[in-house]
């Protein structure tokens, strides 16, 4: 009890003592009281000054700024890590009140009433200063003081009368800068380049926009720009990587701006409040990437069914709507829940019409991203540069009220009727590097909006901006509805419009006669020949069906002149639209088909499929599903399998999935998210590959154990070998498919190779540091490298000009592939894949530059080259395939044309296989004779029949009569009458030659030995009697059969002249007969080549 008892004594002591304290300070200084902090302590203790503690002081509040107290700081400085110095209304701070604190990591010099000009240049010294505050004072600028503060990484400039932000520039380590409650007009110009900036606060100012400057701000998880007087939101902002909390509440906000989010690698934001705003238009796609939701008193009348899906998805998500003026659904249902179960309710009862895909191209740059986010936010919009070179294709959803007159059901009369048009925009990109992948999604009927800068367009430039795609789109698919767009309208006078869009219409006139011509000169040249040969009659047909096929491209010649920064010309550009949704025969019912027309209604199970494959879309990692998976599931769940194609095809011209239903490989796969397909080419197929894919920026390269030095290699192996390491395609894709589910990657890259045909398998080598281009490969497990045509830029190597060069005197088949008006792009990369397949076509690629390829085959001694060239003044192409004898002997064994054929005509098969799915490209098909090396011939091998049975045709450029065994593949009865006898006679000839024979004895003997060829066929022979020609062609008659079974037979005419051959052939086998009929030593003939030639070529016929 007295332990308890004695402080209260003690207390009273002191109080009666402290009168004569008071009394005694009248004489002495009174006590310097600061707040002092030691080490490991967590609050701050009043102390006197200077302290006697033992301890070291590491906080120092003060409460006054004397002289003395400065002085006392200064004994402790040496360890001080904060001070504190807040409401002591200083105009001013000491200059020697920074001396001696070297290890000052935080200063706080807020509530005074510091001014511009006030902080002292000794805080240069402050080498490790982290944390400044200085709210609450009267600076108007950035004090010039800071802009040595290097180590700065939290500022508080709030509370002041601020109006810019320059001199923050240097201030490279800021991570919170807190400006809140100043006169800031623009903030993210100046802070752009804070590159470690995380948290932003400016609310209560006056900034009216939000820069493209805000994309450098990576870093930026946290911003709050509330109470300003913005206008508009930027995509910019809410699609910032590191984004995690956005306040842009109490604004003059009235829409949010429509953009695409990549489900597959969509970045969460945790809070985007939007409240006390004047939007009116649901933005529903933020709900694709918010946790929470608040678009509290706004004005927003209408709740997207669709975009409300996303909530039913994810229960946790949150969304705030009180005090909106909402119709639907009405404003008596309140409450997450139940909005959600009327709006499900709702959608059972509301039918779903056909909606429409539209393709939005143009040239880079031509204002493509402006015009489409300018028709989804309806409101003029601006996209910058950055925002439109992104590569590959984008998705956007639109949906027009369409007003059009429909028969009542119930009176039966026509009345007028609103229904919902949903539009799937396609953003292209025009970059020329996207013209060959962009290719496979030209197949489908749909309207195209082709972009061009009006301001910028020219007669010259007609070409460049319009008649090029006009071509590209020619040449896929006349299935379009091609409406002309041109944009920056707002920068021309009206005279100056007219003037364009009269020129342009001219323009397309005259471009439409061009193309017209082309084709009637050919037609005419035909038509005026005395004799019209089967291949002459075919390619008049194809020249009048290409007359039909342009005919029915439909393009909207007149301009719809549009300008996205002023909003103008998008009602014209919106009815237009409508017109064609409208026409029932824009896109008429298919016998393939069975579809509803645009604006009709869809069937209810048919959009249950579309539900279904949506929600499942969402929990697939690799959103593809084999055909008869898909048939399967989607029919045992809905039935009606007798509908799944149309169901499909339904889904695939409306854009909700992919099916490539007339393409090899690709039809046997459903891609259920197109988004995800695009991004996954965008990723390999990318014009800003070296700038954008980045060692630092993804941390899958680092997970895969990839070095800096592995990535740079591989990366330079793609930008300048065109070869992409598997690994290193696993690592870039790797936030679609995680790196760890190999076995979904080989399943992608199965359908890469075989399906896309993006390239095909090839090794290193390492010593030769080369490219092995034809690999042994068992599986797609074992593909290490893929060389990938379209990206190979290097130049033909010397060694094959010379190897080339070498056989210019051998034995040759050359066709000639001339495209006189326009080559789709990728045709030629499309074919080195294709020829590139071991088991159809047996050959060995030795070299692949840009513009061609040079490979052996595997049996027979020939070379191939296939190669590309450009036409003149950039107009048209030419694809050339040659084959040369390569034998080691071609005095002896030449390889012959027939033999040649079988390696040509299976390459030309996958050409035509090809070019079919290019229905508007004009081509002409040559062969090449082997004298002049001119085209003089046409290109027979679809309809061979005439050429065959000619021995041979003159050349119309040099005269020269050239065999029809180097224009055509023989016919099956020539080559079984010729080049079997002639096989039967090398075959035959080892053994003669071994005993001496004379070939009539040979052709006379009683068993006939089966042809053999290949590789056995090559040994030494020794001395021999020459055989009798005379026995090889009795004259008016033939031996058939052997030793007493033959007979003597009338030779026809048709024998008669194989029987010829058979004799020219003969004595190129047997050189060096002299005229006593028997070969010398010196000319013995050496057997080193392979046979196979001849004999393979006629096995494989008779196959």
């Amino acid at each position: 009890m007295n332990r308890r008892k004695q402080p209260l004594q003690t207390a009273t002591h002191a109080t009666q003592k402290k009168s004569r304290r008071v009394k005694i300070s009248k004489t002495l200084a009174p006590p310097l009281m600061a707040h002092l902090g030691y080490q490991g302590a967590r609050h701050l203790h009043p102390q006197r000054l200077p302290t006697k503690s033992a301890e070291k002081t590491v906080s120092v509040r003060l409460l006054d700024l004397g002289n003395e107290t400065i002085e006392n700081l200064q004994k402790i400085a040496e360890t001080i890590k904060r001070l504190m110095v807040p409401g002591l209304r200083l105009k001013a701070i000491p200059e020697n009140l920074m001396d001696r604190l070297v290890l000052l990591e935080k200063l706080d010099l807020s509530n005074n009433q510091l001014s511009d000009g006030s902080l002292p240049e000794s805080m240069k010294r402050l080498e490790h200063l982290v944390e400044l505050n200085l709210n609450t004072n009267k600076f108007t600028k950035v004090p010039p003081a800071l802009k040595k503060l290097k180590s700065l990484s939290r500022l508080d400039l709030s509370e002041n009368s601020i109006d810019n932000l320059n001199g923050l520039e240097k201030l490279r380590r800021i991570q919170i800068l807190v400006v809140d409650n100043n006169k800031l007009t623009s903030v993210f110009k100046e802070v752009c380049h804070l590159k470690r900036l995380e948290i932003l606060r400016c609310r209560n100012n006056s900034i009216k926009d939000i820069g493209v400057e805000i994309r450098q701000m990576k870093q930026l998880r946290d911003l709050d720009i509330s109470n300003n007087k913005l206008s508009i939101l930027p995509t910019d902002v809410l699609l910032l990587p590191g984004l995690e909390t956005l306040n842009a509440s109490r604004n003059k906000i009235t829409k949010i701006p429509a953009f695409n989010i990549k489900l597959h690698n969509r970045h969460w934001v945790s809070e985007v409040d939007l409240s006390d705003n004047q939007i009116t238009v649901f933005p529903g796609h933020l709900l694709r990437m918010t946790e929470k939701l608040d678009l509290s008193s706004n004005q927003i009348k209408i709740l997207n069914m669709n975009a409300m899906k996303e909530l039913e998805r994810n229960p946790n998500q949150e969304l705030v709507v009180d005090d909106n003026p909402l119709v639907f659904p009405p404003a008596e249902i309140t409450g997450q829940n139940a909005i959600l179960a009327f709006i499900q309710e709702a959608r059972l009862n509301t039918p779903v019409y056909r909606g429409m895909k539209i393709l939005v191209i143009g040239s880079h740059k031509s204002g493509k991203s402006s015009l489409i986010q300018s028709m989804v936010d309806n409101q003029g919009r601006l996209a910058e540069d950055l925002n439109e070179s992104v590569a590959g294709i984008d998705l956007y959803d639109l949906i027009y009220d369409c007003e059009m007159k429909v028969k009542s059901e119930e009176t039966g009369k026509m009345v007028k009727e609103v229904r919902p048009l949903q539009l799937c925009l396609w953003d292209f990109c025009g970059h020329p590097y996207y013209e060959f992948p962009h290719y496979l999604f030209f197949e489908q009927p749909s309207v195209a909006l082709l972009t061009f800068n009006m301001k910028e367009f020219t007669p010259e430039k007609f070409n460049e901006m319009i008649g090029c795609w006009l071509d590209w789109m020619i040449a896929k698919t006349n299935s379009l509805k091609v409406v002309l767009v041109g944009t920056q309208c707002d920068k021309m006078s009206k005279e100056k419009i007219k003037e364009v869009k009269a020129e342009v219409k001219k323009q397309m006139t005259e471009f439409k006669n061009y193309h017209e011509s082309i084709l009637n000169e050919r037609i005419n040249d035909i038509s005026q020949k005395s004799e019209i040969s089967p291949t002459l009659t075919e390619r008049m047909f194809s020249y009048r069906k290409l007359l039909i096929f342009t005919d029915t491209f439909t393009v909207q010649s007149d301009v719809i002149a549009t300008s996205s920064a002023e909003f103008i010309g998008f009602e014209q550009l919106r009815k237009s639209i409508e017109l064609i949704a409208k026409d029932e025969n824009q896109f008429p019912p298919t016998p393939d088909y069975n579809l509803p027309l645009v604006l009709h209604k869809v069937k209810t199970f048919w959009v249950d499929v579309e539900n279904y494959l949506d929600e499942k879309s969402n929990s697939m990692v690799v959103p593809i599903m084999p055909w008869d998976e898909y048939v399967e599931e989607v029919t045992t769940k809905f039935g009606m399998k007798k509908q799944i194609k149309d169901i499909t095809q339904y889904l695939h011209v409306t854009g909700k999935v992919l099916w490539f239903s007339s393409a090899p490989v690709l039809s046997d796969y459903v891609f259920i998210r197109p988004a995800w397909l695009f991004e996954l080419l965008r990723n390999i197929y990318r014009h800003d590959f070296e700038e954008k894919v980045d060692f630092g920026i993804d941390d899958t390269y680092k997970q895969m154990g990839f070095s800096q030095t592995r990535f740079e290699r591989n990366k330079k192996e793609l930008l300048q070998h065109g070869v992409m390491d598997k690994d290193f395609l696993r690592a870039i894709l790797g936030y679609l498919i995680p790196p760890d589910m190999k076995e979904n990657f080989n399943f992608l890259l199965d359908i890469l190779l075989k399906g896309f045909k993006i390239g095909y398998p090839a090794a290193k080598k390492s010593k030769e540091m080369t490219y092995n281009f034809s690999p042994e490969i068992e599986n797609i497990e074992n593909v290490s490298k893929i060389l990938i045509p379209w990206l190979r830029k290097t130049a033909e190597p010397e060694e094959i000009i010379s190897l080339w060069e070498d056989r210019n005197d051998r034995e040759r088949v050359a066709a000639l592939l001339r495209f006189p008006k326009y080559i789709p792009p990728g045709l030629f990369e499309l074919l080195c894949v294709g020829a590139q397949k071991t088991e159809r076509h047996n050959l060995t690629f030795k070299a692949h530059w840009s513009n061609g390829i040079l490979a052996r085959h595997n049996k027979i001694d020939a070379i191939l080259m296939i190669s590309h060239e450009s036409g003149p003044k950039g107009r048209g192409a030419c694809l050339k395939y040659e084959l040369r004898g390569d034998s080691p002997d071609p005095v002896y064994y030449p390889t012959r044309p027939a033999a040649m054929w079988t390696i040509l005509l299976p390459l030309l098969q996958d050409f035509e296989e090809i070019i079919k799915s290019f229905k508007g490209v004009l081509v002409e098909r040559q062969m090449l004779c082997k004298f002049c090396r001119e085209p003089s011939f046409l290109g027979e091998w679809n309809t061979p029949k005439e050429t065959q049975n000619l021995p041979e045709k003159v050349c119309e450029a040099c005269g020269e009569k050239v065999d029809t065994d180097t224009l055509v593949q023989q016919r099956e009865e020539k080559r079984d009458d010729v080049l079997l006898k002639l096989g039967e006679i090398r075959a035959r000839r080892k053994d003669a030659m071994s005993k001496g024979m004379t070939l009539e004895q040979m052709l006379h003997e009683e068993e006939l030995d089966k042809p053999i060829y290949g590789r056995e066929r090559r040994r030494n022979v020794g001395i021999l009697q020459a055989p009798d020609i005379a026995g090889l062609l009795p004259t008016p008659t033939i031996h058939v059969g052997s030793g007493d079974d033959s007979e003597t037979a009338d030779v026809d005419e048709t024998t008669e002249t194989n029987m010829e051959n058979i004799r020219a052939l003969y004595l190129l086998n047997f050189p060096g007969i002299t005229n006593e009929g028997t070969v010398s030593d010196e000319e013995t003939l050496e057997q080193t080549q392979e046979e196979e030639n001849v004999g393979e070529e006629i096995i494989m016929t008779k196959k």
